[in-house]
């Protein structure tokens, strides 16, 4: 173990702050030993009655889990538990668990590692990113599964002091479930990405975050004093009272900023030269929604619909796809409200639409691409969007756009719903900026486009060839690289007039607004929380070159 003190290490930021507290050692309970023991045959159905206790526990967690989820936090970390009560209940899960009790003779905690072992080595050696994501998932039920196997009703990290830097090899949903702002100050993992679960939690909570490929294990004890830049993304061990010093001024400065910041949330964003610069929010759910108005968003930018889809048990009739969007952006009525259609398929498949695997989900059959598939679920969501816009100021974008055909059949189909429907109120069409072809096509896709997004999560990953969630291409994965400001520049010069947003992470690093300003972009959308920082910054921009 080591004891060097002013240890410095520099990982990846994934969500911005500072804060410093003492190490709370996380350990899985995967790498734990487990309770193992032979059974006899007439021992295998109170096997399969303990197992399925066990099953009807954990989706009773996972149910509690999302319910807290989408009040506390995001409607899209909701949607991981949501997901991992269709996983527990896949036959080839269980039911590889049950066939190992039956055949072997062994307790459910032995069945269950075994069957956790094969599938990650299975899903693991896939080539894919989703099947790779998929373990990590089968991991996550199965830790569950154990704890409620072996008895074990409250979790580690429900224990943890306050004011706790929450150090681990990586944090599932089960896990972060747990976390709190009070309890966790900070996160720092050895393993994750930019889009991880831990990376998603702690921009949603506000707290900062870092990965951190060193074995943190090795270096910290319990207790250890860490100091944490979400920022820069550097982690100080057992920092010396210099270190501490110079940490404690930075967080000051930072944190008069952000409550400035919070103070102006309602004024609008206006640059030095005097552009006003509209922020508005991305948003899930109804609880986003509200919290986007108390950050003083100008709007909705981006309105993710899936959110709902999945929380489904099977697809959702017009009417109540309705009642929900409506009650989802009435917080937002007379304001702007981007709705973006249905973005499924590849790594966000619908359990009540079956969809065959793919080899590469984020270079497949994704966002409009299988909505064209699917023209009934185009057509109900392009019928409510009628329905809306008679009482919002709405605006539709259209997902994965990367051929010109793509946006000419939603505009036809549009306007025949329309003329259906006897309604003159068409909400304007946009196209998502996100595959390097919607780049190099911007005059064929502007042709039925009268507004573009640009969604720089995928962009970044399609032109650096950097999979977002992947962590051993963290540092390939950048937003803010030259390639990817060149092409928002490539999209602005071609715009002809329409109104251009950025609605990907891009939009909330705060070193970037004025680059993407004085690139052409006119609006940006950000997390709700992100709001009032990222309107501070507008106002120290010059949106127009000296």
């Amino acid at each position: 173990m080591q004891t060097q003190e002013n240890l410095m290490l520099t990982g990846v930021p994934v969500s911005p702050g500072l804060a410093s507290g003492a190490a709370f050692l996380f350990q899985d309970i995967l790498e734990r030993e487990i309770r193992a023991y032979s059974i006899e045959p007439h021992q295998v159905d109170s096997e399969h009655a303990r197992l399925q206790g066990a099953v009807e526990d954990v989706t009773g967690d996972l149910r509690r889990a999302a319910d807290q989820m989408e009040t506390d936090i995001d409607a899209a970390v909701a949607d991981i538990f949501r997901a991992h009560e269709l996983m527990l209940r896949d036959e080839e899960f269980l039911g590889g668990i049950r066939k190992e009790i039956e055949h072997d003779l062994v307790n459910s905690e032995r069945a269950l590692q075994r069957v956790l072992r094969r599938l990650k080595r299975d899903f693991g050696s896939r080539r894919s990113e989703f099947f790779r994501l998929r373990a990590d998932d089968i991991e996550d039920l199965g830790r569950r599964l154990l704890r409620s196997l072996a008895g074990i009703r409250s979790h580690s990290l429900e224990r943890i002091p306050l004011g706790s830097v929450v150090v681990a090899k990586r944090l599932m949903p089960s896990e972060t479930v747990f976390l709190s702002r009070r309890s966790a100050v900070a996160l720092v993992t050895q393993f994750g990405g930019t889009g991880s679960h831990c990376a998603i939690l702690a921009r949603a909570m506000g707290i900062p975050a870092v990965i951190q490929n060193s074995d943190l294990f090795q270096m910290l004890t319990s207790g250890d004093e860490v100091l944490v830049d979400g920022l820069r993304g550097q982690v100080v061990i057992r920092p010396g009272p210099e270190a501490k010093q110079n940490f404690h001024v930075e967080r000051e400065h930072y944190d008069r900023k952000h409550a400035e910041a919070v103070s102006r949330a309602a004024e609008p964003a206006v640059t030095r030269d005097g552009y006003r610069i509209p922020v508005l929010a991305n948003i899930g759910c109804r609880e986003d929604a509200e919290k986007a108005l108390e950050n003083g968003a100008d709007g909705i930018g981006l309105y993710r619909t899936e959110t709902f889809y999945l929380a489904c048990d099977e697809l959702p009739a017009e009417d109540k796809l309705f009642e929900e969007y409506e009650s989802v952006i009435e917080p937002f009525k007379g304001k702007s409200v981007c709705v973006r259609l249905l973005d499924i398929g590849g790594d966000k498949p619908l359990p009540y639409l079956p969809l065959p695997p793919e080899p590469n989900p984020n270079l497949g059959r994704r966002g409009i691409r299988l909505l064209l598939d699917y023209p009934h679920v185009l057509q109900t969501q392009l019928r409510v969007m009628l329905r809306l816009a008679r009482d919002h100021d709405l605006t539709v974008v259209v997902p994965m756009v990367s051929r010109k055909h793509e946006m000419k059949v939603v505009r036809k189909m549009l306007l025949v719903l329309a003329d259906e429907l006897g309604t003159e109120r068409i909400p304007r069409l946009g196209a998502m900026i996100e595959t390097p072809a919607a780049v190099f096509l911007m005059d064929e896709i502007l042709e039925d486009a009268e507004f573009l997004t640009i969604g720089t999560n995928d962009l970044t990953q399609f032109i650096m060839a950097a999979d977002r969630e992947n962590p051993f291409v963290a540092t390939i994965y950048r937003d803010s690289h030259a390639a990817i400001l060149k092409a928002v520049s490539c999209v602005c010069r071609q715009k002809k007039g329409r109104e251009i947003a950025v609605c990907g992470e891009l939009a909330a690093e705060l070193n970037q607004i004025e680059p993407l300003l004085q690139a052409g972009i006119g609006t940006l959308s950000v997390a709700p929380p992100m709001v009032p920082l990222v309107k501070q910054s507008v106002r120290a921009a010059q949106a127009k070159p000296v």
